[in-house]
């Protein structure tokens, strides 16, 4: 778990800022030098959503159905660059089937850099999510940023991010194998990780580039080890081949930690 000092914990502010979208409320918080937190690419600011009870919003990969979050910045002067992070999600039931995102409330960190170094930002964003009970409804928002502080909420959100290949904790599932081919009659995956001892909410989600769909991988029987095996059924909904030569990201899921891996479809 990432540390802040217990003086910005305690004077963090969890009441103000926050602007209602129908069913949740959301905010940027903004705090520039180090109130949040520096990085070597950029400063954390973080997109707060809270949701109401029973409802749920989506990751970036939203699964069978729903609507992946956007973030748009051309309203904030001087931003060069902001890359928005995804705290480890969860896999859901759906109306469409099976969707992966959050409930209750979730927190975006988010790397923001300047275009020039010795101007001051001001953060505007207008965010696009949806959000889904017994129906859906997609929400615009505008905010701008303001500091109400670093928590234990907003460090929590750091340390759930999956982090990226090569960069993975003693705790972080670790990727053994894939086997299979999309090639193959059927086009079948099978998908070996070991999530190490004493672990819950064991997952793996799986994201191709430019637009291309994988379905939502299926637990299978462990491994003569006993290592969680998954199982990607590639023969409906997409043609495999278009796969081929792709490189696909695996993110790896449990109670413990969370990580990525990369592999070319063959």
């Amino acid at each position: 778990m990432l540390a802040f000092p217990s003086a910005l914990a305690a004077g963090a502010d969890s009441t103000a800022g926050w602007i209602a979208a129908g069913n949740s409320r959301a905010r940027l918080n903004w705090c520039p030098d180090a109130n949040i937190r520096r990085v070597a690419d950029g400063t954390i600011a973080f997109f707060e959503l809270k949701l109401d009870p029973g409802w749920k919003t989506y990751w970036r990969m939203p699964g069978d159905a729903g609507v992946p979050p956007s973030f748009e910045w051309s309203d904030t002067s001087n931003v060069g660059s902001a890359t928005v992070d995804y705290p480890a999600p969860h896999r859901m039931a759906d109306q469409g089937g099976e969707a992966i995102g959050y409930k209750t409330a979730v927190i975006f960190p988010i790397r923001v850099t300047p275009r020039d170094a010795k101007r001051d930002i001001v953060p505007v964003v207008t965010a696009n999510f949806g959000i889904c009970k017994n129906i859906c409804v997609p929400v615009e928002i505008k905010i701008t940023g303001d500091c109400y502080g670093a928590s234990a909420e907003t460090a929590a959100a750091l340390d759930a991010v999956p982090r990226a290949p090569g960069k993975a904790r003693p705790n972080d599932p670790r990727l053994v194998s894939i086997t299979g081919s999309v090639k193959a009659t059927p086009p079948k995956l099978t998908i070996a990780v070991d999530f190490g001892k004493d672990v819950t909410e064991t997952d793996v989600v799986i994201e191709a580039p430019e637009g291309l769909f994988v379905p939502l991988p299926r637990r299978g029987v462990p491994d003569a080890n006993g290592r969680a095996q998954f199982v990607v059924d590639l023969s409906k909904s997409i043609d495999a081949k278009d796969l081929l030569g792709k490189e696909l990201r695996l993110t790896m899921l449990s109670s413990k930690g969370a990580a990525e891996a990369l592999w070319t479809a063959k």
